[in-house]
């Protein structure tokens, strides 16, 4: 085995028999002796892993066999054999579980999935928390603070494995320190501390765009207390840029003189086709209309006058948006070559100093950009923070979906707005869109459910409410309001529609272009302790009469002077609140890398017209890549870090690798014709995390003739693997693509 930049370990050789039986029950005992654990063949066990354990709150991160400071190419080397170092099996437990509450890790379970864990996610069950994984930094939660638990840490091979000693450390727990100051020294502060489902109405609304696959458009807090974005792209939308947004529901004042500082923990999108945005807008906007993805320098969109921190794989950027609408670069920074490596599904500390003159941006304490706008400047006034997870047709690289995970953002200085906003929506699951078109007589209608008497409760206040909503196409038609449009309110009253805001200096009507989302605000008028109110208990009905437009996202709010607000009855009460779990599972990535001397390319693909033909005969060598893929086709022995795989990023981990199955067919044939050419165990202590096997199968034992090869491997729990060649997302929605049949033709002549 080769661990780059890392500890080495000691070499094996293939292993037989009894070694599941000896191995489990040997390396569970808490205190291993080097030297007396043996498999069968009389080798000792690799030694331990080095860990290193960083405690915050409610979370511990493990680092594993991994050297920060040199990041990049502490891949996993795979010979093909399965007996390679594959990654860790991570157990943790609280000090002191009786035994009988400690059942070992076995390979009949799957692997825990990190943000998908569901019922055996609490941080006071007093039993064996465990995982498997391919990256080298991991975090175990939630954790009580100042609890004292104990972690074991195991390498594991391709065939599931455990190879190396246990390495057994006490930690107590999480630890409260840093987020406490924070809470204390922010103004506004959100950590998220919240049961598993929505973050807290509040203080952020959620919103989305045409493009995104109405499925795909998640924000809520897990049961490990942090939030998530779930974004997803449409396959047949009419837009390829897509987003789910999330807009803070407090401004941050930005003043001359000051560096105002604004913090968050966050991981990296490390998917293709996907980035997030923290976007400091100068006026209140839902979503963004700058949709570049690539942020090149002079791109333009809305709104003007905009600081956004960007994060794409490994690179982190600042870009500084003009009055004139044109994004430009301020400072970037590759995390991985500045010790700071995003790995998904581990959160590290951000802090942004920001001011007028310029911006520093620590990482995990580390100051990793410090630099000027100028020529640019950023103008000193309030501005209202956005963040975006952003996707730029992620299925056209076979990403369905993908997650960010973030956690404690808050920022100091005055508080700008102290109302209170009780918000109120049409549903929280899918989209609302609606197209207006007066020509077609399309007049849409919109229920907002609004169960609560919406007055202040103390005299004299009075509160303001307001119909927000997005216009975007979602069509090929052209954007048309004329004098008279407008919506109505139960019937009855009537309010004009605005025209999309356009805050560029000098005014430029070039940037209200098609397809781009545009929020606006409508006020319905104020609201006071025993006066009349423009909306009614129940269903709110607005119906919207316009020559041409797309309208999504409707909302209202009511913002309250402070004391004043009634009982609130948030959305995720009144309407069905959509959790991850109930989104479709992919499973495990799989593939052919090679049949044969054939490397697998395009020309294989289903979608290639027609796929190609690989010619075979004899025993035939086969290649397969299962939970990550090769560096590249010239090194396949080099499996990536982080892992590139679907499973874990749109589900923060992997369930692991139970079997591998190898099938063959006739062209033409059903699943009835099919024989299993190969059966491959690699769940043999526990199901391994990722693999590279080189194996072979007699092709002497079929007719000569056209056939189709499958590889697809099962989980644990029977969750069945998906094809990972780069066209499966045009072939299957996602909802289907797990088991997916995708053979690759080949022609056997002997």
């Amino acid at each position: 085995m080769t661990l780059h930049r890392v500890l080495p370990s000691a070499s094996r050789t293939v292993r037989r028999g009894l070694h599941a039986l000896l191995a489990a029950a040997a390396a569970w005992t808490t205190h291993a002796t080097a030297e007396s654990v043996f498999r069968d063949g009389f080798e000792p066990l690799e030694p331990p892993p080095a860990v290193t354990i960083l405690r915050d709150d409610r979370v511990a991160t493990l680092e594993m066999d991994y050297d920060g400071e040199n990041a990049w190419g502490q891949w996993w080397t795979m010979d093909g054999s399965g007996h390679d170092a594959a990654g860790f099996l991570v157990s943790w437990w609280p000090a002191g579980t009786a035994a009988p509450l400690l059942p070992r890790p076995d390979a009949k379970h799957d692997g825990s999935l990190g943000c998908l864990d569901g019922a055996h996610a609490k941080a006071s069950a007093a039993t064996v928390r465990w995982l498997v994984t391919g990256n080298r930094r991991v975090q175990l939660q939630p954790l009580l603070n100042g609890s004292p638990y104990h972690v074991r840490v195991q390498r594991i091979d391709a065939l599931g494995e455990i190879i190396s000693l246990p390495r057994d450390l006490d930690f107590d727990g999480g630890d409260a320190t840093r987020v406490d100051a924070l809470r204390a020294s922010m103004t506004h502060f959100d950590d998220f501390n919240l049961p598993l489902g929505p973050a807290d109405e509040t203080l952020w609304n959620n919103a989305t765009v045409t493009s995104t696959d109405a499925r795909f458009n998640l924000f809520f807090v897990n049961d490990q207390y942090h939030a998530h974005t779930l974004h997803g792209t449409r396959v047949d939308n009419t837009g390829d840029r897509s987003q789910t947004s999330q807009r803070f529901r407090k401004p941050v004042r930005i003043e001359n003189g000051v560096r105002r500082r604004i913090v968050f923990d966050m991981d990296g999108p490390l998917s293709p086709r996907s980035v997030w945005y923290l976007d400091l807008n100068p006026v209140r906007t839902d979503l963004t209309a700058h949709i570049d993805f690539f942020d090149m320098d002079g791109t333009t969109g809305l709104p003007a006058g905009t600081l956004r921190l960007r994060s794409q794989f490994q690179t982190f950027s600042v870009n500084i948006i003009g009055m004139d609408g044109a994004s430009h670069q301020v400072a970037s920074v590759d995390m991985e070559d500045a010790g700071r490596q995003a790995v998904s599904n581990v959160r590290r500390s951000f802090e942004a100093r920001v001011g007028t003159d310029g911006i520093e941006v620590l990482i995990d304490g580390r100051s990793v950009i410090d630099a000027s706008y100028a020529p640019y400047a950023l103008a000193p006034g309030d501005y209202e923070p956005l963040w975006i997870a952003f996707g730029y047709n992620t299925p056209k690289d076979a990403v369905p979906y993908y997650l960010v995970h973030w956690d404690n953002f808050g920022f100091d200085g005055p508080d700008v707005d102290p109302r209170e906003v009780h918000n109120y929506v049409t549903r929280i699951e899918g989209t609302d869109y609606r197209k207006a078109n007066r020509g077609n007589g399309d007049f849409p209608s919109f229920t907002v459910k609004i169960p609560d008497d919406l007055r202040p409760t103390v005299a004299g206040a009075t509160a303001q409410a307001t119909l927000v909503l997005t216009y975007q196409m979602g069509d090929f038609s052209n954007f048309t309001l004329v004098p008279g449009d407008h919506v109505t309110l139960n019937g009855s009253a009537t309010y004009a529609l605005p025209q999309r805001d356009n805050n560029s200096v000098p005014s430029d009507p070039g940037l209200l272009t098609w397809g781009i989302p545009y929020t606006v605000q409508v006020p319905l008028g104020t609201l006071v302790h025993g006066g009349a109110s423009p909306l009614v208990v129940g269903d709110n009905t607005f119906q919207f009469f316009a020559e041409n437009t797309g309208i999504l996202d409707v909302h209202v709010e009511v913002a309250y002077p402070p004391g004043s607000a009634p009982a609130y009855t948030p959305p995720a009460a009144i309407h069905h609140f959509p959790l991850h779990s109930e989104l479709p599972r992919l499973g495990l990535p799989a593939r052919f890398e090679q049949i044969g001397d054939t490397q697998v390319g395009d020309s294989h693909r289903l979608t290639a017209d027609p796929p190609a033909r690989i010619a075979v005969s004899g025993v035939v060598p086969l290649n397969l890549v299962v939970g990550n893929h090769s560096y590249a086709n010239w090194a396949p022995e080099l499996m990536v870090f982080p892992v590139q795989s679907t499973e874990v990023w749109s589900t923060g981990g992997t369930t692991g690798i139970a079997t591998i199955e190898v099938f063959l067919r006739p062209s033409g044939g059903d699943a009835g014709t099919s024989t299993r050419v190969l059966a491959l165990d690699t769940g043999r202590d526990v199901p391994a995390p990722q693999g590279r096997y080189l194996r072979s199968f007699d092709s002497r034992a079929f007719a000569d003739g056209d056939y189709e090869l499958f590889v697809q491997a099962t989980s644990p729990s029977g969750l069945k693997s998906h094809p990972s060649y780069g066209d499966e997302t045009y072939l299957w929605d996602a909802a289907q693509l797990s088991g997916a049949y995708y053979p690759i033709q080949v022609h056997i002549q002997n």
